[in-house]
């Protein structure tokens, strides 16, 4: 997500993109609001992470590919309570591993969920 904070004085504006100020011109006098340009989180991963499954070698790029994977390795759906989230347990383990519906969302924390839950059979690389 890039955010832009602009000042009152329209010569002046300060854009912060991956937590980083590109350019600081904003005034002391000034007065800032945000504002927030969403339209690049609307694409999947917009960090730049990727889970691969470590056997196959394979990118996960959809739920169903990792379903197959996690049913593969005892891993079952779980019906929750909450419509949102994406969710398997583990009958062996006291686990469950909870993701958003929308694969859109998936970020690299719940990767790293699953490669915790998982050792030496996902990892999560940099794009």
């Amino acid at each position: 997500m890039t955010k832009y904070y602009q000042s009152t004085n329209p010569d002046t504006k300060t854009c912060i993109k991956n937590n980083t100020p590109t350019k600081r011109s904003i005034k002391n006098n000034d007065v800032v609001r945000l504002v927030e340009n969403s339209g690049s989180d609307q694409r999947p991963n917009p960090e730049g992470k990727l889970l691969v499954h470590t056997p196959s070698n394979e990118v996960t790029t959809s739920y169903e590919i990792l379903e197959t994977k996690l049913l593969s390795l005892g891993w079952e759906r779980y019906y929750g309570s909450d419509p949102d989230l994406f969710q398997f347990h583990k009958r062996s383990s006291i686990h469950l591993i909870s993701l958003p519906k929308d694969f859109t969302k998936f970020k690299s924390v719940y990767m790293y969920d699953i490669v915790v839950k998982n050792p030496n059979m996902f990892m999560v690389m940099d794009k």
